[in-house]
């Protein structure tokens, strides 16, 4: 008898995950387990029956790259959640119970699975306060950062893109972006279709709160009831930083930006970020601040974790009551123990392109003060 291949082992294999999910399933909700039916050849289904035609059926779905969990009712793709394949029993069968319990009742669909996610959060939380003020939301990516996009017939899988949780929402015809940064808290982008780019709401000055030097507002020091109200209440209440423009097409071999040019592009860019307290400063040093010790770094080998420690000795003595946190802008990159460093110290290292002024971040806390790269959806 020969011995069965790797592709018959994996079938049997995914058979009994579906039968394993189908008694969990009964188990855990006996109301439904006269509706349950789990196949029992390939392709491979859990499906539960809500009036012997229609029902709720959670199966692999295939795509270029990847295999998902797809979970769709009788609305197919337009209600289809997609999640990982390492989503636990557990939160599947919670999902597939609401979808159903939904459907037998009538009733919208609850959160956190209106919003294809499976676990409560604060921006589940969040979009449920800015849809009962009527602000559309368009997209939530907490624990689940996959969606479908595109027809129905073909739908794509948009794969995580954004790395911060965020949601996604139209306010009075504006798309903004609402994120939560693990190091930086919450901040908020605004869409301008005129010049094409993100720029910020500074959530301070719309709160009527003081200025903080530091892009973000921590999330212990503002409730999500708070800040779906500011987003509610619309462009009218929003304090919106100017757009940081950057040149990005400029002709080949016409080098970098002049010197002035370059720290006008930066400054402006740092403002967009929401460092409040950046301004312009003399030759010698182009940007200065009360808050930080702004270090300009030409070599063009990476900046190492001694350098950078040097550095921070530097900043800590620039101050004249407190130390200074530093920022540095490099022309070079940065080591991974100096990155770790960086994120230890609370500094910010940002590359510059000479070519164009755009800063980008080398290390986790200063990516998290950059505004989105890519369009809205709805773009």
């Amino acid at each position: 008898m020969p011995f069965p291949t790797s592709d018959t082992l994996a079938s049997f294999g995914t058979y009994i995950r579906f039968q394993t999910l189908g008694q969990t399933l009964a188990e855990r909700y006996p109301e439904l387990a006269h509706r349950i039916e789990v196949a029992e050849t390939a392709p491979f289904y859990l499906k539960v029956d809500l009036d012997g035609k229609r029902g709720v059926m959670l199966a692999h779905v295939r795509f270029p790259y990847t295999i998902m969990w797809g979970l769709t009712g009788p609305g197919l793709a337009a209600g289809t959640s997609v999640l990982p394949l390492d989503t636990s029993e557990e939160a599947l069968v919670d999902a597939v119970h609401a979808h159903v319990t939904a459907h037998l009742t009538s009733t919208p669909l609850p959160s956190p699975w209106r919003w294809h996610e499976s676990e409560h959060s604060d921006l589940t939380e969040l979009a449920d306060l800015l849809d009962a003020q009527g602000v559309a939301v368009r997209r939530v990516a907490a624990g689940n950062r996959y969606s479908l996009h595109g027809p129905a017939y073909a739908p794509e899988l948009v794969s995580p893109r954004h790395p911060s949780p965020h949601v996604d929402a139209t306010v009075d015809g504006h798309e903004v972006r609402i994120s939560l940064k693990p190091r930086l808290g919450w901040m908020v982008d605004l869409w301008c279709p005129e010049v094409d780019l993100w720029t910020r709401i500074d959530l301070n000055r719309s709160l009527g709160r003081p200025l903080s030097p530091v892009p973000g507002v921590p999330q212990a020091a503002l409730s999500v009831d708070d800040l779906a109200e500011l987003i509610g209440d619309g462009p009218r209440a929003w304090e919106i930083e100017e757009v940081g423009h950057i040149k990005e097409e400029r002709a080949i071999g016409s080098g970098s930006l002049g010197y002035q040019d370059l720290f006008l592009t930066v400054l402006g860019q740092l403002g967009t970020f929401g460092f409040t307290d950046v301004y312009e400063g003399d030759t010698e040093n182009p940007l200065r601040s009360e808050h930080f010790h702004i270090a300009l770094h030409r070599p063009e080998k990476d900046l190492s974790a001694p350098a950078l420690k040097a550095l921070n000795g530097e900043a800590a003595a620039a101050g004249d009551d407190v130390p200074k946190r530093l920022m540095v802008i490099t022309r070079s990159g940065l080591s991974k123990p100096a990155a770790a460093f960086a994120d230890q110290a609370k500094a910010f290292v940002f590359q510059i392109d000479e070519r164009t002024g755009r800063l980008t971040g080398l290390h986790g806390r200063a990516r998290e003060v950059l505004p989105p790269r890519d369009k809205p959806d709805c773009q």
